[in-house]
């Protein structure tokens, strides 16, 4: 009877023992889960339209610029920020605003071999990402009581900087680039029907 008793003793210390294993080894595995996350990311995509284009690019601006952002946590119902609860980030960006035309130039014949083109107004036409250092984030940082300040939205951060809008200042400051390389397209489009045709530009909305 005592060594009955003595084996359902080890026998309940040995379920026992392997209880506790066993929730050991459920901990473990669930931390290693939470630390070394699947890449289980999915996306969609759907075509809004398909339209013709007739661009033209005359000018290339290549551009690094650097945006920095700050959030900070407010004392309710105040504009008056609590101090040391400043999120910061500085993102540099690499990319190339792309200037030029989106609707065809008038052509009119002044005379036999002479033409006028008429240029219209310039546009921004889009942003070409640098291939091999599009965008870095060159610091996230935050303050000792930043724990609760609302994070930087670098997405929406990033559209905004690459958007057309942005890039319009461009148009103005190379005017006269694009003046040049405006002509400089027509004189070799129209020179490779004939050499001995002549150009005179006429540009809208633009200096000339």
């Amino acid at each position: 009877m005592k060594t009955i008793k003595k084996f359902l003793g080890i026998k309940i210390s040995m379920w026992t023992l392997l209880l506790i294993i066993a929730i050991l080894l459920g901990i473990y595995a669930y931390g290693y889960t939470q630390n070394n996350p699947k890449n289980n990311s999915q996306s969609s995509s759907m075509v809004q339209y398909i339209q013709e284009a007739n661009e033209v690019v005359f000018l290339n601006v290549g551009i690094e610029k650097v945006v920095t952002a700050k959030n900070q946590t407010t004392i309710p119902w105040t504009d008056i920020g609590i101090p040391f609860s400043e999120k910061k980030s500085i993102i540099i960006l690499n990319y190339a605003a792309k200037l030029g035309i989106r609707t065809h130039v008038k052509v009119e014949q002044v005379s036999e071999k002479k033409y006028k083109i008429i240029v219209p107004k310039y546009e921004v036409l889009g942003i070409e990402l640098d291939k091999t250092n599009p965008y870095q984030l060159y610091d996230s940082s935050g303050e000792l009581l930043s724990y609760s300040t609302q994070d930087i939205d670098t997405g929406t951060l990033v559209a905004q900087t690459l958007s057309n809008e942005e890039q319009e200042k461009y148009l103005e400051k190379y005017v006269e680039n694009i003046n040049d390389s405006a002509k400089s397209y027509y004189k070799a489009l129209f020179q490779s029907i004939s050499k001995d045709i002549e150009l005179e530009f006429e540009f809208s909305g633009q200096a000339k």
